[in-house]
This record gives structure tokens, C-alpha cells and sequence, in this order.
């Protein structure tokens, strides 16, 4: 085989390699209700505010104030153990869902994954590498719905409507 025409095997092979990334990066931003019940638990366990956006309105209908009512309780748990708001925070690892279509707007997907405690990304590492800090088993039904063009969760996600 001459030196051009493995120039082109490569070449075309490179087109083809980066024309598949973009067709698998364009379906990966398609929203559906494992992704947003991925990104609600993330950001529940991590103390994000940014959770409000993926809840129903619904829930913000009944309180208007259930994501920061949610991040006070937490944060007056964490001084009562004599800690740091941010000692409550969690990362998500092996994350596994089951999504049941009710019908068109509506999904029951289960997650299951492991939180682990997550202050700081360098306290993340060396825990990992040195075996410190204990997993915690989570398993959870979350309810999502479409609304607005959009998938939300509703019902009793985790503990947030808890008092």
C-alpha cells in the first residue's frame, strides 16, 4: 500500500470519527427523564440551588420556597452536629436508572447510585485513593412530568418536602 493512499484510509477514517462525535454529542443533549432525574439528584445532594429549576411547578405552587426551606434544614442539621453547611454536600457515582413511561408526559424513573461525602474535590481524591469515607446506598422513585416542553420532577422527590 503506498504512502497517499494510507493518507486518505486515515484521513476519511478521521472525517468519519469526528462526523459520529457530533451526531452522538447532538443526541446526548436530547433531554428525556433519566437525564433530568440524573441532574435533580446531583444537584440535591450537592446543596445546589440550582435544583429549583427541575421541579415542578406544582411544588413551587404549594410552598414557593421548598429548595431553600430544604438548604436551611440541612444547613441547621450540619451546626447542630457541630459541622459545616458544606459537610452535608454528596457526590453521585454509579448512577443506574429504570425509566417507566406512564404515558407521554409522565415517567417513574428509579435511580440507584452511591453518595459519597463530598467537601472538596481534593478531600473526594484522597479518599478514593486511600479507601477513607463510607458510600451510602441510594435508591429512590422519582416522578417526572413534562412540563412546558420540558421534563420536571415532582411528587416527593428524596427528602425536600420533608419538614
Amino acid at each position: 500500500m503506498s504512502s497517499g493512499s494510507k493518507i486518505v484510509v486515515l484521513a476519511t477514517v478521521f472525517i468519519v470519527a469526528f462526523i459520529l462525535q457530533i451526531v452522538l454529542i447532538v443526541a446526548d443533549r436530547h433531554e428525556s427523564p433519566g437525564t433530568v432525574a440524573v441532574a435533580f439528584s446531583k444537584a440535591y445532594f450537592n446543596l445546589d440551588v440550582d435544583m429549583a429549576d427541575l421541579i415542578c411547578s406544582e411544588m413551587t405552587a404549594e410552598d414557593a420556597d421548598v429548595v431553600d426551606d430544604y438548604l436551611k434544614r440541612v444547613a441547621a442539621e450540619a451546626r447542630a452536629e457541630g459541622f459545616d453547611p458544606s459537610w452535608k454536600k454528596m457526590v453521585l457515582a454509579h448512577i443506574e436508572l429504570e425509566t417507566e413511561m406512564m404515558d407521554e408526559n409522565m415517567a417513574e424513573v428509579q435511580i440507584s447510585c452511591e453518595r459519597r461525602r463530598s467537601i472538596n474535590p481534593v478531600f473526594a481524591a484522597v479518599a478514593k485513593i486511600f479507601f477513607l469515607g463510607d458510600t451510602y446506598r441510594v435508591e429512590e422513585i422519582l416522578t417526572v412530568v413534562k412540563e412546558d416542553d420540558g421534563w420536571k420532577v415532582c411528587g416527593q422527590p428524596f427528602s425536600l418536602t420533608e419538614s
